[in-house]
Order: C-alpha cells, then structure tokens, then sequence
C-alpha cells in the first residue's frame, strides 16, 4: 500500500508531503484544486505511466518536476520510488527506487513488484491504478486474460495455441502457392531445356568477346604507358643536353679551350687540380716573402737604434754609413711588398678560377640524367585507340549481363517448372498437415477457453452477486476471461458498451476491486472521482462498496478515491472513523 507521496513543483503542488492510511481514504475537495494530481504523480512514480507528454505536470515556473512514493509491500518490506519530469529529457527516465539502504535497478524493482503482487506491473498499473480519463472504459482493456494465463500457469497453453496457428496458417499459405501454379508437359520441359541451352550458348560467346576486348584493351594502355614515358624520357634528355651544353660552354671559357660535352666532367676536375696546386705554390711563396718582409723591418728598427757600432758586425759606424744602411733596406723593404701584393692578386685570381670551375662540376654532378631510353613494345599489328576499346568493352560487358539475366530466367522457369509437379505431389501432404493443425488448433483453444472459464467462474460470481446488490433490479452481469461483460435482460444479452454511465461505472469497480482481491496479491487501489455524473442512489451505493472494501479478510489494505462529494465522504467516515479517512486538500500546498 501507499504510506507517503511527496510532490516538489507537481502542478499545483510546489513542496507537499501527505500521509495514506489502511483503510478507504476520500480525498475530498472541488473540481480543480489538485485531488487528480495525487493520483497521477503516484501512478507516474511507480508505473511510468502519465497522460500526454507529462510536460503539463511541471509547475509553472519549475524546471523539473519529482513525485516520490513509500510503497510498503504485502511482506512489509518498503520501498522509496521517485520518479522526475524534465521537460528537456526524452522518453520515461527510470526511477530511483531503494529498500533497506540499497538502490534497486529498474529490472530489479519490476520483478520485485511482480514477485509481491504476482502479477506484472503493466496489469498492476491498470488494475489499482488506471489512467486519467473521465470515460471508465471497457473491463477488456485491463488484460484480463492473459494475467489469469499468468496467475494460474496456463499461459503455456496459449503459447502453444499461438505457435499452432502460425504452423497452420504457413501450412494454408503453401497451399494456396501450389495451387496457383500448374505442372508443366513434357513438351514446355523439353522446350524451357533448349532455351537454356541457347541462353548459355549466347553467355559464352559474349563472355569469350568481353575477355578479348579486354585483353586488346589492357595492349592499348600498356602502349598509351609506353608513348608517356618515351615522351618523358625525351624531354627529360633534351633538358640535360641543354644543361650540359652550357655548362661545357662555361668550362671552355674558364679553361680557354674548347671543351666537349663527354669530356667536361674529367677536364674541369683536371683543371680544379692544377689551380689548387698552383694555389698552394702561390701561398707558400706569399708565406716566404711575408717573412722575408718582417726581418727587414726588424733590421730597420735595430739599424736605427744603433749609433756607434753595427748591429750586426759590431764595427764603428759613422752617420753616413746609418743613413747608406737605411736606404738600401728601404729599397729591400719596398720590393718585398711589391712581390707581397703580386702573390696576393695572383692568389685571388687562381682562387676566383677554381671556384668558378668547382661550381661547374657541382652543376654537372646535379644535373638530371635522363635514365634509360624506354624499352619499345613489340609490334602489336593493328592498333587502335584505346578510348575506342574502352567503350568496346564496355559495350562487350552490357552484352554479357543481358545473356547471362536471359540465362538466369531461363534457369529459374525451367526450375519452376521441374519443380511445379513435385509440388503438386506434396499438396496431398500439406492437406493433411492443415487438418491435423486445424485439429489441435481447435482442440487447444477450446481447452484454453474452457479453462480460463474455470478461473473466471469465482471471479465471475462474485462480480454478479456484487452487482445485484449494487444495482438491484437490472438482471444478471456476466463476466468472461477476457474481462469482457454483458447484463441480461428479459432474455436479451446487452454489451458493455450499452451499459449506462452508472452501470459501467459500478461494473468497472467491481471487476477492479475483485480481480485485485482474488486473482493477484495486490493491497491497494486507487479511484479517481468515480462518484461523480451519477445519480444519488447509484452514488450511495458505490461510495459504500468502496468504504466497505477492505473490510473483508481479503489482502485488500487501502482504497484511496478522490471526489468532491465530500458531503457523502463525511458521512460515511462518521459512521466507521478508524478505517474510513479524509484528506482535503484545500488549499494546496
């Protein structure tokens, strides 16, 4: 049963807790105050289940919605079930749901409803907890037959029946497909064998045709391959004697010869060679005259430092003899930096010489070589362009597709027609396989029906000994498994669907607090507003089965019905206030 629902910005319900007791509760209070939203935020909490969207229930203002649920279970266990909207999340997010300290998954806490109520929530939801609507709707729609499969262990049976009828109805297809066809003569098999003959015949020289072009095809492209390379390789050698050429042009004007183009890389190396030797030669002499140029100016200086004697021989020197002296190194001194100044410029241009030769031969040794001169194809005979072959091929292949789909419908008529006698042969089988299926069809489902008439009966008796007091005077109710009914009157059998508001009202209840009492375990079940478009006497009496509804020594615990009779709600709970209860919820909270 329900303990506790808790609503935070559920409609009209910004922060509310409210309390349900055992017994027949009436929440009472006029249209439009919030009585329906208790009931659809226990059904969205515990089944998923909502009228629309659900986007409607989120508080103006709110971002999200939450209702939150104590279920106490028929063992006593308890279980905390909250469950949000958030109108930016899409489809039904699952519930958070714990029981003594754990979080149940939404698998776990299915079966754990099933286990207790032995039934599935589906059922369970519509059962003690149905949709919003003002119309009471047809008993069928609760399921009621597949739940008593379910209750009482015959669903295997409808199972069977089921399968039965799938093998039947394959059994009267292939029936139907034999007789559509006719066996073939002798004479249209032997004519269907020649077209196929043909067929293959037109496969195999298109084929050998496609093959052929495709080889020629495969020559051409080669041949296409070959003339691009040949047209490479010759622009690539005309680049290269060009560049040779120049570079032989630079290496005679250096060398002051002429110089062949096969000859420029050994003679530029062989002249590299020689100006660096003469190089070399030039430094060495530059190094002796550099020398040679600094032990005059130190004699120089010493030569004048002395003033008697020589600094060299030590003998007596008068001025004339200093100022000699001076003039002869002077003479020395300059011609030694003219030969200095003539090794130097001789230096820079052997340098500049050289260098300009090395860069040939850096240029000759970067040069691109052509490579080898493509190797020519061996003559083919008449060539033709292979655009041309392309198309050809694919002409062949269109060619090929189309005799062998020709082929391929020739195979499968002649197959049809091989097989159409053979299949005339099993129709003798397949009728007898329909009417052993149509046997243990018929047999399965009357014995399925007649037991879900046994499990009706109780359920159905009490329905009609309920009824009559109910609505006395109005003929017999009768209830079948599928949950379907009709009353009885003078002789007559009227449908559901022409019961009067009252009648199927009162009839709706009944089967609901019935079927919860007798064929599922279930101890709680909630009514919105059945009280209301009934007439006085009707609505007495409902509202008094309903107060009256767990009175008995079934495990019917709680009944929770909103209305706005709160009148007739007062009433009744004056004369039973401990197990008859009101809530009003005015204003809301």
């Amino acid at each position: 049963m329900i303990r506790n629902l808790t609503l935070k910005n559920w409609r009209s319900y910004e922060d509310a807790s409210i309390a349900f007791n055992p017994g027949t509760t009436f929440v009472v209070a006029s249209n439009g105050v919030g009585k329906t939203s208790l009931v659809e935020a226990v059904r969205w909490a515990l089944f998923g289940k909502i009228e629309g969207n659900g986007q409607a229930a989120v508080r103006v203002g709110a971002a999200v919605a939450t209702a939150e649920v104590e279920l106490e279970l028929p063992d006593g266990r308890v279980l905390s079930v909250e469950r949000s909207i958030d109108p930016k999340v899409r489809g039904i997010p699952a519930p958070t749901v714990r029981s003594d300290g754990r979080t149940l998954t939404d698998e776990d806490f299915g079966r754990r409803l099933n286990d207790a109520y032995r039934t599935d929530p589906a059922f369970l939801a519509g059962l003690t907890m149905p949709g919003l609507s003002r119309d009471p709707g047809a008993p069928t729609t609760l399921g009621l037959a597949d739940h008593l499969g379910r209750y009482y262990g015959i669903d295997g049976l409808k199972g069977a029946a089921d399968r039965l009828g799938v093998l039947l109805k394959e059994t009267q297809a292939g029936i139907r497909r034999i007789k559509v066809g006719n066996a073939a003569s002798a004479k249209q098999l032997q004519e269907l064998r020649e077209t196929l003959e043909e067929a293959e015949d037109k496969v195999s020289v298109a084929v050998a045709e496609h093959e052929n072009l495709q080889a020629r095809l495969g020559q051409a492209q080669e041949r296409d391959r070959f003339e691009s390379a040949l047209h490479r390789w010759r622009e690539s050698q005309d680049a290269w004697a060009e560049g040779a050429a120049e570079l032989a042009r630079t290496a005679s004007r250096e060398i002051g010869r002429d110089v062949p183009v096969e000859d420029v890389e050994e003679t530029v190396e062989h002249h590299v060679g020689n100006l660096t030797q003469q190089l070399e030669t030039v430094r060495v002499d530059l190094g002796v005259s550099q020398s040679g140029l600094s032990t005059l100016t130190g004699n120089d200086v010493r030569l004048s430092a002395a003033h008697d004697d020589c600094p060299v021989c030590r003998r007596p020197l008068d001025e004339a003899a200093v100022e000699a002296a001076h003039q002869v190194n002077q003479r020395e001194i300059e011609f030694a930096r003219t030969a200095i100044q003539e090794l130097e410029e001789k230096a820079g241009t052997l340098r500049a010489r050289r260098d300009r030769l090395v860069a040939v031969r850096e240029a000759w040794l970067k040069l691109p070589r052509p490579g080898e001169r493509p190797t020519p194809l061996e003559d083919e005979g008449e060539q033709v362009a292979s655009a041309l072959l392309a198309e050809k091929v694919t002409a062949a292949l269109e060619v090929v597709v189309k005799a062998r789909t020709a082929r391929a419908r020739a195979e499968e008529k002649l197959a049809e027609a091989e097989g159409a006698d053979e299949a005339m042969r099993d129709l003798e089988r397949l009728f007898r396989r329909e009417a052993v299926l149509t046997v243990a069809v018929n047999t399965t489902t009357a014995t399925l029906d007649n037991l879900l008439a046994e499990t009706v009966l109780p359920l159905a008796g009490e329905v009609n000994r309920r009824w009559k007091t109910l609505f006395p005077g109005r003929g017999d109710v009768a209830t079948g498994a599928s949950g379907d009914m009709t009353r009885s009157i003078r002789g007559l059998s009227l449908p559901f669907g022409s019961f009067s508001t009252g009648e199927s009202m009162g009839a709706t209840i009944l089967i609901r607090l019935l079927a919860a009492q007798m064929a599922t375990k279930a101890d709680f079940c909630w009514f919105d507003e059945p009280l209301e478009h009934l007439d006085p006497d009707v609505r007495r009496r409902v509202a008094n089965i309903l107060s009256r509804a767990t009175s008995g020594e079934g495990q019917l615990r709680q009944v929770v019905v909103t209305t706005y009779e709160e009148q007739l709600a007062r009433h009744l709970q004056a004369r039973d206030e401990e197990r008859i209860h009101l809530i009003d919820v005015r204003p809301a909270s």
